[in-house]
């Protein structure tokens, strides 16, 4: 695993450690109709799908695409 593959892991898991302690989150603030603390958790969950989508998909070398086995008999 390469180091911008563990950046990719470490920043969406220190963000939701953080919530309690960052004062724009943990408040009585609505962001868009609901809690603050909601929208933020929905962002990152958001966020962190896309970003380990996107590494699954950059990821992997050019050759190693789907793995099309084909059971063709010989005639």
């Amino acid at each position: 695993m390469r180091k911008l593959h563990v950046i990719w892991a470490v920043v969406p898991v220190m963000a939701f450690i953080c919530t309690p302690f960052l004062p724009f989150v943990n408040g009585p603030y609505l962001w868009l109709g609901v809690p603050s603390v909601l929208a933020w958790c929905l962002l990152w969950t958001a966020g962190t799908t896309a970003g380990l989508a996107l590494t699954d998909r950059f990821a992997r070398p050019a050759d190693a695409g789907e793995h099309h086995t084909e059971t063709e008999t010989p005639a």
